[in-house]
């Protein structure tokens, strides 16, 4: 019989010296070509009782963070940035999160700050900033 688990587990000690870091051990499903994504993107979403890795085969060295908040975001103002972001490969969302009074939305893209098609994302955004009071745009690359 075939294992149809959607998950996998194990338990481990956490370190003793430092706790603020943990060497995990992660198998990548033979279904995944690893040989077409050198490189790994590393999502982690940490809460006050958990954290989530979220784990996605990439093939560049870096990629874009866009990050954006704002009060009284309209689904006009929804639908504006859905059709700037429609030109651009997402690789992940955090969907529209509301804190407080704030309405947040992240997502990482497969691009890099060195493309021309990055300048035309950062005009793009320029054009909304009425609609978001924040918004930033961040290369994200190698972990020191």
């Amino acid at each position: 019989m075939r294992n149809n688990y959607s998950t996998q587990a194990y338990i481990q000690k956490k370190g003793e010296i430092d706790d603020s870091t943990v060497n995990l051990d992660i198998s990548i499903p033979k279904t995944i070509e690893m040989q077409n994504y050198p490189f790994l993107l590393i999502i982690q979403s940490t809460t006050e009782d958990h954290i989530r890795l979220t784990i996605y085969p990439i093939a560049r060295e870096k990629i874009v963070k866009l990050f954006l908040a704002g009060q009284d975001i309209s689904n006009e103002g929804i639908e504006i940035l859905s059709k700037i972001l429609k030109k651009y490969e997402i690789i992940h969302s955090s969907g529209l999160l509301k804190k407080k009074k704030d309405f947040l939305y992240e997502c990482y893209l497969n691009l890099s700050l060195s493309e021309a098609k990055s300048k035309d994302l950062k005009t793009s955004l320029d054009k909304i900033k009425n609609i978001f009071k924040e918004i930033k745009i961040e290369e994200i690359g190698f972990k020191n």
